[in-house]
């Protein structure tokens, strides 16, 4: 292992030095998610500016594939999927619309509501950009842990990000 300490562990020590002891522990454990969330998130950015998406447009993107074919959502479920407000979601789609990676059309059970899909463009798109995020958290994550400390790691953040837990 290296003597060098990773910038975050900086900033926790320097948490401890300089601020009251209450909740520190739980605050440096955030922070340490946080920080970690950063590192693995720079590929995604990488791949998000190369293929000209805002993170919000991405997300989407992302959600509309991982439902399988016909690759399609309502706004409202992409708003949930992505803690994305509505107003910030109009932007979001029609700027994918322009580019020609969804399409949106009337919903059959609700005239009211409209479905967007992705187009073939569009799946095109997130399922490249995917496959260059995901291989890269792949060799991230199996440089720094086990397979059992994985499974542990798992296993910790799915307690944390059980229902009620918010």
């Amino acid at each position: 292992m290296s003597d060098k300490i990773a910038p975050i562990e900086s900033i926790i020590e320097r948490m401890k030095a300089n601020l009251p002891a209450d909740n520190l522990p739980a605050a440096a454990t955030v922070k340490r998610l946080y920080w970690a969330r950063e590192q693995l998130f720079s590929m995604s950015k990488q791949v998000m500016e190369k293929n000209t998406l805002s993170a919000g447009e991405y997300d989407a993107l992302g959600s509309l594939r991982v439902q399988g074919s016909p690759f399609e959502l309502t706004p409202s479920d992409i708003c949930q999927n992505n803690m994305l407000s509505s107003g910030g979601l109009t932007k979001v789609l029609n700027n994918l619309e322009k580019r020609g990676l969804i399409s949106r059309h009337a919903c059959h059970e609700d005239q009211r509501s409209r479905k967007v899909r992705l187009t073939q463009a569009g799946q095109n798109l997130i399922e490249s950009a995917l496959s260059e995020v995901f291989a890269d958290y792949e060799t991230r994550l199996a440089k720094t842990l086990s397979a059992s400390e994985r499974q542990q790691l798992d296993n910790l953040l799915g307690k944390l990000n059980q229902p009620g837990n918010e």
